[in-house]
């Protein structure tokens, strides 16, 4: 099987352009001597073993470069299922040698005219665009043009490509930078061989959706988990975790007040702010309830006990910042500040698949998840802002003050709670 080197994600180009993936191929490894009915077998049959969406549009480059296409660069814009982005781009310029991965905004379609945008001229009217990029008739209507023929470009070539699954279009685009562009064989040789793409395309689009929704229900970790097959009723393993459970005070007091898009305002600024905290700290967020969350944060080889206390009290730190800037904005004036409160617990949990058969929700039970629920009320009772179990305090090992023992509803015996002393301004 050949190889790629892939880059870490990253982000780039600002937020409404994420760079997911780069790959390049080893020059060794690179086709070479192929014809266009080369290409053609491979894309309805290899080209669907691939690892990635880059990867697939990586060699397809350079295949159709080694047919004797003057190709500088070979672009496939795929739409997607996803709650931040409208889909994503791959790009392979045959300068760079790479193709770059790069996640798209929602926004960037508000922020392009219908009229200006190539991609949704193609992808969603249907449009072919050709462009000569030389000459005193060059044509640059689009602003992508002026980049691509400052990098030497003559000539641009767009289509669609239909998908056999309900109609959905992708984009397809070639670039050359022989003087005197494509030739009219050529652009026939282009639009019979991108009707192809659809096989292939369609297979990493339907992944891309699964892992997108899974990921964006379920979270980064459990996502992957029922994708890989993890999805038998009853089935789940024992695991040591660093359980949190986030609440916000008044919640209910302050619904019955306010319209319903305001609150879901504020639930997502609230949520926004707890959940990059939590995973910029190696924490997943298991589930929402209401106003409240529940997360965890593995204790693995790599993140032992103590470690993963440390990072959950870190991220709790954060939060509390983030979660009053947040409020603040989103708040309406002359409403008082709403607070959010955190428990934290160390224990040990079921993961895995828990309810009816036709709907079931993988999550974590048992009676650590309990307790550190049972820890939040008392901190709710206390008028504090965080309270963490003695199990907790032992795994953390740091300066906590003791807030004395406590009985816990449903539970025996009392139990010995503790708190952080956090900066004030981070308590309100």
């Amino acid at each position: 099987m050949r190889t790629a080197s892939a880059q870490t994600p990253s982000l780039a180009e600002g937020r409404n352009l994420i760079v997911t993936e780069e790959v390049e191929l080893p020059p060794a490894e690179r086709p070479c001597d192929q014809s266009t009915e080369a290409v053609a077998a491979w894309l309805v049959d290899k080209a669907r073993r691939l690892p990635s969406a880059a990867r697939f549009v990586d060699e397809f480059a350079w295949r159709m470069l080694a047919s004797g296409l003057p190709l500088l660069r070979v672009t496939l814009h795929c739409g997607t299922l996803h709650p931040q982005f409208l889909g994503a781009t791959y790009t392979w310029w045959r300068t760079s040698g790479r193709t770059r991965a790069v996640m798209i905004a929602h926004e960037v379609a508000d922020l392009i005219p219908y009229a200006d945008n190539p991609v949704q001229r193609v992808s969603e009217g249907g449009e072919v665009l050709r462009r000569r990029l030389e000459g005193a008739g060059a044509v640059l209507d689009f602003s992508v043009l002026h980049d691509i023929k400052a990098r030497g470009a003559t000539d641009y070539y767009a289509l669609p490509v239909t998908s056999a699954l309900g109609g959905r279009r992708y984009m397809a685009t070639y670039v050359t930078d022989r003087p005197g562009g494509f030739t009219a064989s050529e652009i026939e040789e282009l639009t019979e061989i991108s009707q192809r793409l659809a096989v292939p395309a369609d297979m990493f689009a339907q992944r891309a959706v699964a892992e997108n929704v899974l990921k964006a229900y379920l979270g980064q970790t459990t996502g992957p988990r029922v994708l890989a097959g993890q999805i038998r009723r009853g089935a789940g393993e024992e695991i040591k975790a660093i359980l949190w459970s986030s609440d916000l005070r008044g919640f209910t007091q302050l619904s019955d007040r306010l319209s319903g898009d305001r609150i879901i305002t504020m639930l997502n600024a609230l949520f926004d702010a707890q959940a990059i905290a939590i995973e910029s700290h190696g924490g997943e967020i298991l589930k929402f309830i209401g106003d409240g969350l529940l997360a965890i944060f593995p204790i693995t080889e790599e993140a032992e006990e103590g470690q993963a206390a440390r990072r959950a009290l870190a991220a709790a730190g954060e939060a509390f910042g983030a979660v009053r800037h947040a409020l603040t904005e989103a708040m309406p004036a002359g409403e008082p500040p709403a607070r959010m409160v955190v428990a934290l617990h160390s224990g040990t949990v079921i993961y895995g698949n828990i309810g009816a058969a036709a709907r079931l929700d993988f999550t974590v039970i048992g009676p650590a998840v309990n307790l550190v629920s049972r820890v939040e009320a008392v901190a709710k009772a206390l008028d504090l802002p965080i309270a963490v179990s003695e199990a907790f305090a032992r795994a953390y090992g740091g300066d906590l003050r003791s807030l004395g023992r406590h009985q816990l509803r449903g539970l025996g015996g009392s139990h010995e709670l503790f708190a952080p002393d956090f900066s004030p301004a981070l308590l309100v």
